[in-house]
């Protein structure tokens, strides 16, 4: 099945980059899942990134059910108390990303969901927010690896042809551990 539809929890540095890299790509929808006043906020102004404005479809948790991606992009503080909003999300196909720092928010994600849907991942993205949006350089910025430890035919892996082909992402498939030495918990 291909991934047609991704779901991006969390637009801030991480998330962003990944709006600006997936939104051009032919046959797949990408949103991001808000509600009230950030919901509100980002329908009216949009992710500014690199100078650039980008109107995302912003749905709820419940509207974002069976995304075939769900990419979690948050701080790591806030993942607990948006799982109920992870399990919204998820349906039956769902492959569920964390990019986020710490060392357990895969083994955290799929206890709430089943680890079947999470697909074990890193990003590198060295970017910072202003006033006016959120700013990287395309040319150095962005590093993405996918865990191996799954064969790439697996339903979680389903999103790695997206990857591989995703605006400014340099991607490789490599065995990541459940826990990932040097990753910091902020």
């Amino acid at each position: 099945m291909k991934i047609r539809s991704v779901a991006i929890l969390g637009a801030g540095a991480v998330g962003s980059y990944l709006l600006w890299g997936l939104t051009d790509k032919p046959g797949v929808t990408v949103s991001v899942v808000a509600e009230g006043a950030r919901a509100d906020r980002l329908r009216r102004a949009g992710c500014t990134i690199n100078g650039k404005t980008y109107r995302p479809q912003v749905l709820t948790p419940a509207q974002a059910h069976g995304a075939d991606l769900l990419i979690v992009a948050l701080k790591y503080g806030a993942l607990c108390g948006a799982l109920d909003d992870i399990r919204a999300i998820v349906g039956e196909n769902t492959t569920v990303m964390s990019l986020m720092n710490g060392v357990d928010s895969e083994e955290i994600i799929g206890a709430a969901v089943g680890d079947t849907h999470v697909l074990p991942a890193l990003i590198k993205v060295a970017s910072h927010r202003t006033e006016e949006g959120v700013f990287f350089d395309p040319d150095t910025t962005g590093s993405f690896t996918a865990s191996r430890s799954r064969p790439l035919t697996a339903p979680a892996c389903r999103p790695w042809p997206i990857c591989l082909t995703a605006r400014g992402c340099t991607t490789r498939p490599q065995r990541i551990s459940a826990r990932r030495s040097g990753a910091s918990s902020g």
